[in-house]
């Protein structure tokens, strides 16, 4: 990792920014994984270390590949249920929240939610579309929000995956805002056949670093939705490809380069599988993770019911299980058929307010990121102390 990583945090970060990813994030993220692996070892209840957050399916685009449905009326979390859920999680020492949508500025209880729990630390999934300069110094003031501004392309390539053509204008406007402001501040790419050249590229680091970003992380594309796009997904050879583009870059780069998929040997994983995080939909379902729209329950009006639902016998543990003995990566490319077989015999209820056991059932294999070779560990000693002790630290594969 280049130190010049790191001091670009100090030198374009506010204080209260700053002590907040320190103590919140950092020190906060290592308590909550260091007791998710104490209650695993020791066969206490469940409870994951990080939750996902979908507050609602409100959103100002409408792009290709996307698992969130917009409904009529729209699906939104209420603050009393928000509360409920990180109130909960607090119990269990997790304090991390991935805050998605829909687009999450379009909650209207957002800044109250996020004000009330200064101990959390919030990941703020956002097109960036809404990232004013109002929002941004909001986001600052609080200092336990960091924005991580979805760009799913250059120009071109965000018209034709949003359908608009001031997506990538605006986005990076917002990203431009939220610097300025002092948060700090990432862009998420999920990386496409039609977008691998120009996003897993110097040229494109390089671009990110010149705005101001601190982070980047990387997702490998996984059809879903109305409008799939399977044909757009990553083949073999670019997986392998753009983790050896992550493994090399990580010991170069000025701007923190992150994933979700190895460890720190190079060996895949999925975090839902390990019961690292699970999500929770706009309309309350505790779901696997954000694309595997399925549940066997639902938060009350309070949120009070959280704890019940991931402790309960059924869905979750039976998918965690039957993932975790069919493949180290995702199960949505590894096999979408048998997925959708799976959730029938579980008899578990649709909540993606489509039919996604007929989307599953029609998407075909495709490769994943549990490649067998070649296995690519981390270079960079930083990235691979953090994955092993911090973030993938315990197995859940045998």
């Amino acid at each position: 990792m280049k130190i010049r990583a790191l001091t670009r945090i100090v030198s374009g970060c506010t204080w209260k920014v700053q002590r907040q990813l320190l103590f919140n994030f950092a020190l906060g993220g290592a308590r909550a994984v260091r007791a998710f692996e104490r209650r695993r070892k020791q066969g206490r209840p469940f409870f994951p270390a990080f939750t996902m957050i979908s507050l609602t399916n409100r959103c100002n685009l409408q792009c290709r590949g996307c698992w969130v449905e917009q409904t009529k009326p729209a699906q939104a979390l209420s603050v009393e249920q928000l509360n409920g859920v990180v109130t909960t999680a607090r119990r269990y020492g997790s304090n991390f929240f991935g805050i998605l949508g829909g687009e999450p500025l379009l909650h209207d209880g957002l800044f109250e939610f996020m004000a009330a729990h200064p101990w959390a630390y919030f990941q703020l999934f956002s097109n960036g579309v809404g990232m004013t300069r109002e929002v941004a110094e909001k986001l600052a003031a609080m200092g336990n929000v960091t924005p991580l501004i979805s760009i799913e392309g250059l120009e071109n390539e965000s018209r034709r995956r949003r359908g608009r053509d001031d997506v990538f204008a605006r986005a990076l406007a917002g990203v431009d805002e939220a610097v300025r402001a002092g948060l700090f501040v990432g862009v998420s790419a999920s990386i496409t056949r039609s977008n691998f050249a120009e996003l897993v590229s110097d040229d494109y680091l390089d671009f990110l670093i010149e705005h101001g970003v601190h982070y980047i992380w990387y997702y490998i594309y996984r059809p879903a939705g109305r409008v799939p796009e399977p044909e757009n997904a990553l083949s073999a050879e670019q997986i392998v490809e753009l983790r050896r583009f992550i493994v090399d870059r990580r010991q170069t780069a000025k701007i923190l380069i992150i994933d979700a998929y190895w460890d720190h040997l190079g060996r895949a994983l999925c975090p839902a599988a390990t019961g690292l995080s699970h999500h929770i939909s706009p309309g309350g379902a505790i779901e696997f993770c954000p694309p595997v729209q399925f549940c066997s329950g639902r938060l009350d009006e309070h949120g009070g019911n959280l704890e019940a639902l991931f402790q309960q016998p059924g869905l979750l543990p039976a998918l965690r299980e039957y993932v975790s003995g069919r493949t180290r990566g995702c199960i949505l490319l590894k096999d979408p058929a048998g997925l959708a077989a799976f959730m029938r015999e579980q008899g578990a209820e649709d909540s993606s307010c489509r039919d996604a056991l007929a989307e599953l059932a029609a998407l075909p294999q495709l490769p994943g990121h549990d490649h067998a070779e070649p296995l690519l560990p981390e270079k960079s000693w930083a990235y691979r102390l953090a994955k092993k002790y911090y973030f993938f630290g315990f197995g859940a594969y045998g």
